[in-house]
């Protein structure tokens, strides 16, 4: 009988903590929707990166705080008239201009690894419709890793074998570099 009342209360613990666990498609949705609300075309600032830290691998989180610090480095040591050595463009997917919409491709798992391509397209309303630079379409594609209880993003693989991550460890390697104080 204490057998089968532990093992029942063993159940009730278990099941309500599994239901916690956030599925990779709700961290994948979670990761576009802030990437698609925040067109922003530089690093993320210290609030934004709180935000991400909620959606993002604490690794990602803290290669993001590394290149802002290079970044605000490289800017100090810049010379008057000199541009900065900065990052530039939209980092979160595979188009300088950014992204204004998404659809999702099926989720496939590899052990605590789920990668889900991503179709994405930049619309610039500057062409009217039809002209041939209006819209943009490519692919990526999200690596998620299950942390804990959670799926958050650990990079996201761009074409040409490009990430996020590594462009992030390029830019604070070789900033380093290039905007040590002379």
């Amino acid at each position: 009988m204490r057998l089968i009342l532990t093992f029942l209360l063993a159940l009730f613990f278990v099941f309500p903590a599994r239901a916690d666990v956030q599925t990779p498609e709700n961290a994948m949705r979670a990761f576009y929707s802030w990437v698609l609300a925040h067109p922003s075309t530089s690093l993320p600032l210290p609030k934004e990166r709180t935000q991400l830290a909620k959606i993002l691998s604490p690794e990602l989180v803290q290669l993001l705080k590394e290149a802002s610090d290079t970044e605000v480095r490289c800017v100090k040591v810049a010379r008057t008239g000199d541009k900065p050595d900065i990052l530039e463009g939209s980092l979160f997917v595979g188009n300088y201009e950014g992204a204004t919409e998404v659809a999702y491709g099926n989720p496939r798992r590899d052990g605590e690894v789920v990668f889900v391509e991503a179709n994405l397209i930049y619309i610039d309303s500057r062409f009217p419709k039809a002209h041939k630079h209006r819209a943009v379409a490519w692919k990526d594609r999200l690596e998620l890793h299950l942390i804990g209880t959670r799926w958050l993003v650990q990079d996201v693989k761009f074409q040409q074998e490009k990430s996020l991550a590594a462009g992030l460890k390029e830019y604070i390697t070789e900033s380093a570099r290039s905007c040590l104080k002379p």
